[in-house]
């Protein structure tokens, strides 16, 4: 009785060790890359994902600005501090694609 509820759990055991490797190589190979603007935006936006902006979230809305490189798309939240946050960091982008 023992022995085979040992065996049981033992192939169990196996089986979840397998599959979680094959889950981690999985995502590895399909992993999705963000660009590192997208990133940096995401750090300075509120994170309040309030679709103030028009966007249903801050994700969303960093997406578009990375997308766009407008710096007329406003976070009313962040007011005045966030907009020129995103202006300094469209700048730093900008000089880095004429260095490349």
């Amino acid at each position: 009785m023992i022995r085979e509820i040992l065996v049981a759990v033992a192939i169990l055991g196996a089986l979840s060790l397998v599959l979680g490797l094959l889950i981690t190589i999985v995502l590895k190979f399909f992993e999705i890359k963000k660009d590192p603007m997208e990133e940096e935006l995401l750090e300075i936006l509120p994170g309040a994902n309030c679709g103030a902006c028009g966007y249903p979230g801050c994700e969303q809305f960093a997406i578009e600005v990375v997308k766009t490189r407008s710096p007329s798309l406003i976070c009313p939240v962040g007011k005045q501090e966030t907009a020129d946050k995103i202006k300094e960091l469209l700048i730093k982008y900008k000089n880095e694609d004429k260095n490349e």
